[in-house]
Parts: C-alpha cells; structure tokens; sequence
C-alpha cells in the first residue's frame, strides 16, 4: 500500500505562477458562464451534458488550485 506524505513543494518561476493563476480564474469564469446557460437549454439531455462540461471544468480549477497550493516561488532569477 502507498504511504500518504505531504508531497514536496514545487519550485516554479513568478510567470508559471502567474499563468496558472490565469488559468484557474478563466475555468471558473467559464464554469460559472456555462451554468448559467442550464435552464435556457430546453433539451435534457444538452443540460446534462452542459452540467458535466461545467463539472470537468471545476475539476480542473480544483486541480490546479491543489497544484498551485504546493507550488513555491523559485529563488533567484525574477519572471
């Protein structure tokens, strides 16, 4: 069984940082659009589809979010 360990920090650079951060706000912002879509959707089956195209796309967002909360700054050199 694989032992579970807080995972090691990550170094990245100021301008992955930055990206990622950008990428994060435009998931949720698409989420939230595409949510908002649902109810205007007279097909069931588009809504259901709809509803797990904003499923993935908060997937993602939480993903990230975990990924950018390990990440640190790297030493040195500025982006």
């Amino acid at each position: 069984m694989r032992q579970l360990t807080a995972p090691d920090a990550i170094h990245v650079s100021q301008r992955f940082r930055l990206t990622l951060e950008s990428a994060i706000l435009d998931l949720e912002a698409a989420a939230a659009r595409d949510e908002r879509v649902v109810p205007q959707l007279e097909n069931a089956d588009h809504q259901r589809r709809q509803k797990l195209l904003v499923a993935g796309q908060l997937d993602r967002a939480f993903r990230l979010r975990e990924l950018l909360s390990r990440t640190t700054l790297r030493p040195g050199r500025a982006a």
